[in-house]
């Protein structure tokens, strides 16, 4: 299920076209595949990944009923030259349960998660890939993982898709 953002205004419509993209071609069942994420101070005083959905904040991360939670980590900072168009470096996260991804192997399918992703990003316009990271405190490098820990143990495989995403001011008001 895609949840996007609830007005679609600068990077959140490139990220859209990206979700848009990511659901067409996905093999696996039973995904949620959520806009951008927010840096929200959690009950016990640290940074935790929330989408908003629906005038609400919603936890993002591995929900053990679905196959996998993928989302977005925007940087904090976007460059531009000219004042129209941003480039943010951005990640793609994937949070695969590698079991339910691929029922019929017997193996880790870590490598085969991470081909599959790169596939279904590879030249959607806007979005150059520039690296891959791996496990919870690469990927989540600034938030708390502390209830997230194991959830790179098999069958469970966190990476992130790293890329520099462009998107026009201009479509603010589009």
């Amino acid at each position: 299920m895609i949840y996007k953002a609830p007005t679609l205004a600068g990077i959140d419509t490139a990220i859209n076209k990206l979700q848009l993209a990511i659901d067409k071609k996905i093999s696996w069942k039973d995904v949620d595949i959520f806009g951008r994420v927010y840096r929200n101070s959690s009950k016990n005083g640290k940074i935790a990944p929330e989408a908003y959905i629906n005038g609400e904040y919603k936890d993002v991360l591995t929900n053990d009923k679905k196959t996998a939670s993928i989302f977005f980590i925007d940087s904090e900072k976007e460059d531009t030259k000219e004042g129209i168009r941003f480039v943010n470096s951005t990640k793609i996260v994937f949070m695969v349960d590698l079991k339910k991804a691929y029922p019929d192997y017997t193996h880790r399918c870590d490598m085969e998660a991470r081909l599959e992703a790169i596939e279904l990003i590879k030249g959607v316009s806007r979005f150059e890939i520039t690296g891959i990271e791996k496990g919870i405190e690469e990927v989540f490098k600034g938030f708390d993982v502390e209830n997230i820990k194991l959830n790179d143990l098999n069958p469970f495989h966190v990476f992130a898709i790293v890329g520099d995403l462009t998107y026009n001011a201009s479509s603010c008001f589009n």
